[in-house]
């Protein structure tokens, strides 16, 4: 928290250290790229079933 990769201090002007729109952009952006992964799984599970009851039914592709 509050360092790079290598451990170094964050820069004065770190995306995320600056304030008002600039920060509120920053985080806007970049939210989505956390929630990919939760997203993509609800996606695949519904995906699955809906396939699951499509052949559980008898319907052709």
């Amino acid at each position: 928290m509050g360092t790079t990769i290598r451990g170094d201090a964050l820069p004065a002007d770190f995306p995320s250290r600056s304030g008002g729109w600039q920060a509120a952009s920053y985080y806007v952006c970049y939210a989505p790229l956390v929630l990919w992964g939760p997203f993509l799984a609800v996606l695949t599970v519904a995906y699955g079933r809906r396939l699951r009851a499509r052949d559980a039914s008898g319907a052709t592709r």
